[in-house]
């Protein structure tokens, strides 16, 4: 019976041994991930606010297409063509505001 016991415990130790060196492989291992996940995190991120706030980035989208020359005297000039894209915005707002079944 005392062999026994001691065939147990020299199993549960090298099991306890095993345990530590994979914990050491996996720490590793994730240590390789760790800045791809952190850009993956940050895509999700991103993703959810434009989800939150699309008017906010359909208007910013807007301005950067009407800034895309970079001279702020032809803004004044392209105006109207601005005010085309006003329809465009408010579909847009409209569209990805409503509710969906993921949330």
């Amino acid at each position: 019976m005392k062999r026994h016991l001691n065939d147990i415990l020299a199993r549960r130790y090298a099991l306890l041994i095993e345990i530590q060196h994979q914990k050491v492989a996996m720490g590793e291992i994730a240590y390789h991930f760790k800045k791809p996940l952190a850009v993956v995190d940050a895509g999700v991120a991103t993703v959810h606010f434009i989800r939150r706030h699309p008017a906010l980035m359909s208007s910013g989208l807007a301005v950067l297409l009407a800034l895309r020359h970079r001279n702020f005297a032809n803004l004044k000039l392209h105006g109207a063509s601005l005010l085309r894209l006003l329809p465009a915005t408010l579909y847009l707002t409209q569209l990805f505001s409503r509710e969906h079944p993921d949330k």
